[in-house]
């Protein structure tokens, strides 16, 4: 079909009246306004997400450094070296 097809044309190709052709194109260019807006707000979501990234990035960085200070891995192992000599005495 030619880009220059009138709207008589389509609407007769596509077996639907020109009222209704004319709804359609109206209902269409309202969803693709709608969506221009959906982007933006995607956008502004996008870019709050990546702030959240951050910050989580540098809080668990955080955590990391204050358990290798505080040798937390060593803490936990005896804990569980704890545990299992615990449930044996009670066999």
């Amino acid at each position: 079909m030619p880009k220059d097809a009138s709207v008589s044309s389509i609407c007769s190709i596509a077996g639907i009246a020109r009222k209704t052709g004319y709804k359609w194109d109206e209902d269409l260019q309202r969803k693709l306004s709608d969506t221009s807006t959906d982007s933006v707000e995607i956008e502004t979501e996008y870019e709050k997400l990546k702030k959240e990234i951050e910050q989580l990035k540098y809080e668990n960085e955080g955590l990391h450094l204050a358990w290798e200070i505080h040798d937390v891995k060593k803490i936990l192992a005896e804990k569980k070296d704890i545990t299992n000599v615990t449930r044996r005495k009670k066999r």
